[in-house]
C-alpha cells in the first residue's frame, strides 16, 4: 500500500513570528471575512495593502471569491485571499470556514505551493448571536480538516505516480510538505496542540476511510479491502483485527449476508468476509460507554436478480462507504489513543453480483436471531448484510451484562444504505434510532457533533408506520425485507430499513418496554448522502467526505 503522508503542521501566534521564517513558506493563504480585516498583512508585508488595492480596482469580485494576488515580499511572491462571506446569519454554520481554508489552499496549490502558510485573519461570531443550527466550538479543528482535505492525494493516484517514479519519470506523490497556522488573535496553546492532535488523528482514519472508497470495484474487493485495512490498523495501540472468509463460517454466523453474496461465489476474489476491529482504551478505568459498530461494506453492487437498470449502477463502487467510514473510525481513535471509549466493530463485505446462484425474491431466509425473512427485494441487500452482525452485538451486550459489565453501551449501523435519503434531505446524513437510543438522546448527540465538525445530520425519527410496513401478513414469514420499488419511490424509504433491522435481528426484544437490564440503544446511520459531496465532474464521480469519521469522534471522544 502506499501510505499517505500527512504534512507537517505548525502554529505560529501572529505575523511577526512568520517573518522570521519566510524560507518556510511559499504562499500566503489568508482566510477572512471582509477586505478590512486584511489591513493584518501590513505586519508582515509593507506592499500587501498595494497589491490589494490594485487587484480591487480592476477585479469588482475580489473579496468575494478565491483570489491569487501576487505580492513580492511574501515569500514565494504568493499571496491568496479566501473569503468566508458571513458567519452569522440564518443558515450559516462552520462550514463556511472549512470552504474558504479548502478552496485557498487549494488554490495555493495550483499555483505551485507546497508550503502553504493560512493566516485566520477573523473572529469566530459570537456564540450567543449564533442561529441555533451554528456551532464554531471547534472551528480550528474544522478548518485545519479542510486544509488537510485539500492536501489529500487518492491511493489510487498515489500508487499511480509512485509506478511513474519508478521508472525514473518525475513524480510528486503528495500536494503539500508543510502547512503553517498563523493565528492573528491569541489562541491557547494547549487548545491548539490538542486540536492538531485530534484532527491529524481524524485525517488518519479519514484517508483510510477515502483511500477504500475511491478504489474501484476490483482494486478494493472484499478481501482488498480487509487487506489494506489490516495494513492501516497494524503495530497501533489497542486496535486487534480479524477476517473471517470461510464460507461456511459466514453461512452459519451471519446467513442473510451469506446469501446475499451467492452469485459471488463462482469467483474466488470476488468471495464475502467479515472484517472484526477492537478498540481497547489505555485506561479500562476512564471507559465510560462500549460501542458496537456495524459497518456496511458492498464493494459494488448490482442489485443481484433485481438488477439496476439504465445508469442506476454508476457509482455502486461506493456501496461500501459505511464499512469504510467505521474502519476510519476505529484507526483515528487508535490513533488518538483515546481513553474513554472501548469498540467492538464488525465491517461486512460482500460483492452482490447476478448469476444463476443469485438470492431470489421470494426466497425465506432464517437469520442469525431465527428471523424469518421474506426476500421481496435482492437490491435491497445492505439492510441483510448488517442485520446479523447486529444480532452478534445483541448478544455480546447481554452476554457482557450478564457477566456483570455495567459500561453502557449502544449499537450504530453506518451505511449507504439507501437514495431516499438523499431525496429526502440532499447530501446530508441521517439517524434513525429506537426508543432507548431516542430517550438517552443519542442521535441528537451525532447531530450536535455533525454541526461543530462541519458534516450535519439530519434526525429522522422511527414511527410506527415502519414497524408495521414490515410486519408480516402470513404465518409462512416473521418479518418482509422490502417492497419491491426502491427506495426513492418508497414512503419513508430511509426509515422503515430501521425498523426491519430491528425485528431481524432481535432488537425488538430490548425496546423502550424492556427492563432497564435488557434494553439497548441502536442507531442507524443513513450516510447514503453525506460519504459523498454531491459535486459531479463531468462524466466522473463525485468526491468522497470520509463521513462520518469526524462526526463519531466529536460525538464519542471525550472533549
Amino acid at each position: 500500500m502506499a501510505s499517505s503522508a500527512l504534512p507537517s503542521i505548525s502554529v505560529l501566534q501572529g505575523l511577526s513570528a512568520l517573518s522570521t521564517l519566510s524560507s518556510s513558506y511559499d504562499a500566503l493563504v489568508a482566510i477572512f471575512s471582509d477586505l478590512d480585516s486584511l489591513s493584518v498583512l501590513s505586519e508582515l508585508s509593507a506592499t500587501s495593502s498595494a497589491s490589494i488595492a490594485l487587484a480591487r480596482s480592476i477585479d469588482k469580485e475580489l473579496g468575494s471569491t478565491v483570489a491569487l494576488v501576487p505580492c513580492a515580499d511574501i515569500s514565494g511572491g504568493r499571496l491568496v485571499l479566501s473569503p468566508t462571506g458571513s458567519l452569522d446569519d440564518d443558515t450559516d454554520d462552520v462550514r463556511k470556514l472549512a470552504d474558504a481554508v479548502k478552496a485557498g489552499v487549494s488554490r495555493a496549490i495550483q499555483a505551485g505551493s507546497s508550503l502553504p502558510a493560512v493566516i485566520f485573519a477573523f473572529s469566530p461570531p459570537d456564540a450567543g448571536a449564533l442561529a441555533p443550527d451554528a456551532d464554531y466550538s471547534r472551528w480550528i479543528e474544522v478548518c485545519i480538516l479542510a486544509a488537510l482535505d485539500a492536501s489529500y492525494v487518492t491511493l489510487v493516484v498515489r500508487e499511480h505516480r509512485l509506478a511513474k517514479a519508478a521508472q525514473q519519470e518525475k513524480a510528486v506523490v503528495e500536494k503539500l510538505d508543510s502547512l503553517a497556522l498563523v493565528f492573528s488573535q491569541n489562541i491557547d496553546q494547549e487548545q491548539i496542540s490538542r486540536a492538531i492532535k485530534r484532527t491529524t488523528a481524524i485525517e488518519r482514519g479519514r484517508r483510510l476511510a477515502v483511500d477504500m472508497g475511491y478504489g474501484d470495484p476490483e482494486r478494493m474487493t472484499p478481501y482488498n479491502c480487509a487487506e489494506l485495512i489490516q495494513q492501516a490498523v497494524s503495530g497501533v495501540a489497542g486496535i486487534t483485527f480479524e477476517e473471517i472468509k470461510d464460507l461456511e463460517v459466514i453461512k452459519r454466523e451471519y446467513p442473510l449476508m451469506y446469501n446475499s453474496a451467492r452469485a459471488s461465489f463462482s469467483e474466488k476474489h470476488t468471495w464475502p468476509c467479515v472484517v472484526k476491529l477492537e478498540y481497547r482504551s489505555p485506561e479500562p478505568d476512564s471507559v465510560r460507554e462500549h460501542l458496537y459498530l456495524v459497518g456496511k461494506g458492498v464493494t459494488y453492487d448490482t442489485g443481484g436478480i433485481t438488477l439496476k437498470i439504465g445508469a442506476s449502477m454508476r457509482g455502486m463502487s461506493r456501496d461500501k462507504l459505511g464499512a469504510c467510514g467505521v474502519a476510519g473510525f476505529v484507526l483515528a481513535t487508535g490513533a488518538m489513543q483515546e481513553t474513554s471509549i472501548s469498540l467492538s466493530c464488525i465491517l461486512a463485505f460482500e460483492r452482490n453480483s447476478i448469476g444463476p446462484n443469485s438470492l431470489l425474491p421470494d426466497e425465506v431466509v432464517i437469520s442469525r436471531a431465527g428471523v424469518r425473512v421474506l426476500i421481496n427485494n435482492t437490491d435491497a441487500e445492505g439492510r441483510l448484510v448488517m442485520t446479523d452482525p447486529v444480532a452478534e452485538c445483541r448478544e455480546r451486550i447481554m452476554a457482557a451484562r450478564r457477566a456483570g459489565d455495567t459500561t453502557p453501551a449502544a449499537i450504530y449501523t453506518a451505511a449507504t444504505l439507501t437514495g431516499h435519503v438523499i431525496r429526502a434531505y440532499g447530501w446530508y446524513g441521517a439517524t434513525v434510532a429506537n426508543g432507548p437510543a431516542r430517550r438517552a438522546g443519542y442521535d441528537r448527540r451525532l447531530a450536535q457533533a455533525g454541526l461543530a465538525y462541519g458534516n450535519p445530520f439530519e434526525n429522522s425519527i422511527m414511527r410506527r408506520e415502519d414497524h408495521a410496513f414490515v410486519a408480516p401478513r402470513t404465518d409462512r414469514e416473521d418479518v418482509y425485507q422490502s417492497n419491491s420499488q426502491p427506495s426513492i419511490l418508497t414512503d419513508r424509504g430511509h426509515q422503515y430499513p430501521a425498523a426491519f433491522i430491528i425485528k431481524a435481528s432481535g432488537l425488538d426484544k430490548h425496546s423502550l418496554k424492556a427492563s432497564d437490564g435488557l434494553a439497548i440503544p441502536f442507531v442507524h446511520v443513513d450516510i447514503a448522502g453525506s460519504a459523498e459531496d454531491g459535486i459531479e465532474p463531468g462524466l466522473g464521480l463525485c468526491g468522497i467526505t470520509g463521513s462520518p469519521v469526524a462526526t463519531f469522534a466529536g460525538a464519542f471522544w471525550s472533549p
